[in-house]
Parts: C-alpha cells; structure tokens; sequence
C-alpha cells in the first residue's frame, strides 16, 4: 500500500506552527501573517517555554529568533533537531548576523532563515514550503517502516520456505534411500530365505532322528532352530520393507478401528495384557484409503514401542483427529525422550537403539515406507523428559464409511 503526501489543509490533524520570540511586537507581527492560514499558531517567549510546548505537542515547523535571553535560537534548533528530527527550523535574523548564519548551519542544521524585516510573502512561502517538507519525510518515514515490515515478513516467508524445502528434500532422500534399500533387502530376502528354509527342514528331521540321544544333543539342536527362526524373522522383515502396496488394493480404513485391531493384537503377550491406555478418538474423523493389514502394521509397532518406552503404570495416549494436512493418528508414551542426536536417524533402516538381540531396526523404517506409499508421513514429537509422540497423516480418503453389521 503506497504512501499519501497529504495536501495543505487536508491532514488528518491540523498542522502545527510555533513562533519563539522574547520580543511581543515580533510575535504579535508573525501571527498577524500567519492566522488566517491552513494551520495552528503558538508561541514561547523564550527557548525554556518552547521545549516544554514541544513537550506536549510537538510542532511541524518552528520559527525561532537568534538573540533570546537565556537559550538563543541555535541552541533551541539544535535541540530541537536533536529531539524532534522532523520538525523543519527556520531561524530569524539580522543581515549583519552572519556568524549566528555559520553556529546556525553547523549546530542546528537550519532548514530556512528569514532576514528582518521579512516579507509576508516570504513568510507564507517559507512556511508553506516547510509544511510541504515536512509531510514528505512523514510520508518517506512511513514508506520505510511499511518497507521494513514488509522486508521482515518477506524474511519470515523465505526462512519458511526453505525449512519447507528442507523437509521436503530430506523427505525425497529418505524416500530414495528406501526404495533402494528396499529393493536390495527384497533380493536378499529372497537368497536367504531358501537356505534357511533348508536349515530348519533338517533341524526338524535331526529332532526327529535323535529323538533318544542325549540332552546335550537336543539342546544344541533346539539352539540351531530358535537361530534359525531369528534369521527367518529378519527375512520377513526384510520382505515386508521391500513390498509395495497396490493402490488397486486401497479400501476406506477407519483409523481408530486400526489402533484397536493393533492394540487387541499386543493385548496377546502377556507384558502388554494390563498396560493402561487413554483413548483420544475424534467421532469426525473421516476414513482414509489404504490397505488394513499395512496399516495395522504400523500402528502396531508404534504401540508396542510406546509401551516399551512408557512406565508400566503410565498410559499410552492413542489420539485421531484431521486437521489441514490430512487424517492422524498419534501414539503419545510417557517414557524420557528421544534423545536429540537420535532424532535424525530414527526412522533409518537398521538403526535401533535397543540392547543387541532385542531389535532390528527396521521396524520403524518399515512404517515409514508403508506411510509413504500411501501418500502420508510419519513425524515425530519430541518432549525431553515427558515423551513422545509419533503421528501418522495420512490424505483423505472419503467423506464417510459405510458401517456394516
């Protein structure tokens, strides 16, 4: 929005002349030129009155004698400059004053002298011309801050932005890095898993064939076939990280529906069974497309990882909700924290912080890719020493679920 130069005799408040003369005829002389005029006249007798009258109104333009008892005229104008910089300074004075001319410059930065006697003309031209002046360095003062402001919003948006570019590129390198990862996990899945198949065929039939030998025996083979069914689980693991759900596949899921199929499945093992949960379920939030079982999928490992990191007296919040990025559901522990140095790696392929044999890694990675090939994302919420929260946005699917008995 551009700045207005206000004419003479339409600003928004009348503008302000004060007249600074100890002498009363040149006062009265000056007023007599100036009452009629577009403006408000005042008056001080000396430099002390015209402060405090600056004080309480300060003028747009004043008209100072040189020779005052007390503070002269440049003393007042530079004080004046010093505290009211806008206000335009004209100074009376004598033609054989050319020293008070020179302190004048140099002190006050005079905007105009007036010889004496003065013209009326020239008085009225003088002071029109200050108003004028005036008006344009409130209107350039104006144009700076508005330029100011408007520069500081520009910073706002552009660091915004780029923080939006930040997360977006890091999102499309994650997602690269899992697809790559995926596709070589999938081959490797795959060699694996047909040699191990062997190794637990042949671990059944020894059990079988050495059904009479000793324990040291059986307990070597029961060793070989819990390893054996380790590795099996990484392979399915690793094959579940390479599969990619078909959008042909996509039904309408209901989200809180999926975090009750995760739960009742954890409720299986016996250290899940009692652990408390606060349920935070919003009656409007729409469905979304996607497959169940995937979906599932991840809310069941967000919920398993919560109940690991929370207090067993503490409940883990499950929260649904839809705002403008999409539809949710959050998984809120109580445990301590992600710690920030873990922050950036957490959703890595085979980075686990849990004590060796206790995790793969890959289990949040997995939801991350599962989340992704449905169009959404998994963000997470961290809170030193209170918690975190992990969500799931996911886009709209429709705008209501038919419910079937």
């Amino acid at each position: 929005m551009s700045a207005e130069i206000i004419p003479l005799g339409k600003d928004i408040e009348p503008a302000r002349i004060l007249l600074v003369d100890d002498e009363p005829y040149v006062i009265a002389a000056l007023q007599r030129v100036l009452h009629s005029g577009p403006w408000t006249v005042e008056t001080a007798a000396g430099g002390a009155e015209a402060i405090e009258r600056m004080e309480r109104h300060p003028a747009w333009v004043v008209v100072s004698d040189y020779l005052m008892p007390g503070m002269d005229g440049v003393e007042l104008l530079a004080e004046i400059r010093r505290r009211w910089p806008m206000t335009r300074r004209v100074m009376l004075t004598g033609h054989a004053d050319a020293g008070a001319i020179e302190r004048a410059v140099n002190q006050g930065e005079i905007y105009r002298f007036l010889n004496k006697p003065w013209h009326p003309q020239q008085l009225l031209a003088t002071v029109r011309e200050c108003l004028d002046q005036y008006r344009l360095a409130q209107a350039n003062l104006e144009y700076e801050n508005e330029l100011s402001q408007r520069n500081a919003e520009l910073l706002r948006l552009n660091t915004h932005l780029e923080e939006q570019v930040r997360r977006r590129t890091e999102a499309l390198l994650q997602a690269e890095k899992m697809a790559a990862l995926g596709r070589m996990a999938g081959g490797v899945a795959h060699e694996i898993n047909n040699p191990l198949g062997g190794i637990l065929a042949f671990v059944q039939v020894l059990q079988r064939d050495l059904a009479d030998s000793g324990p040291d025996v059986q307990e070597g083979l029961q060793t070989i076939q819990e390893c054996a069914l380790r590795c099996k689980s990484i392979v399915d693991h690793l094959l579940s990280f390479s599969r990619r759900p078909r959008p042909q596949d996509h039904q309408p899921v209901v989200l809180a529906r999926v975090a009750e199929a995760a739960l009742a499945l954890l409720r299986l093992d016996a250290r899940y069974r009692d652990r408390p949960v606060q349920r935070e379920f919003s009656e409007n939030t729409p469905p979304v497309r996607g497959q169940d079982s995937l979906l599932q999928q991840i809310a069941f490992n967000l919920i398993q990882n919560a109940f690991q990191a929370s207090p067993p007296d503490r409940p883990v919040v499950l929260r649904t909700g839809s705002d403008d990025a999409g539809v949710f559901l959050e998984v809120e522990d109580s445990g301590p924290g992600i710690p920030p140095e873990v922050l950036p790696h957490i959703f890595e392929p085979f980075y686990t912080t849990k004590p060796a044999g206790e995790g793969t890694g890959l289990g949040l990675s997995i939801c991350y890719g599962i989340a992704r090939e449905h169009g959404g994302d998994i963000l997470v919420r961290n809170r030193p020493g209170q918690g975190a929260v992990f969500r799931l946005t996911l886009p709209r699917g429709v705008d209501r679920i038919e419910v079937r008995a």
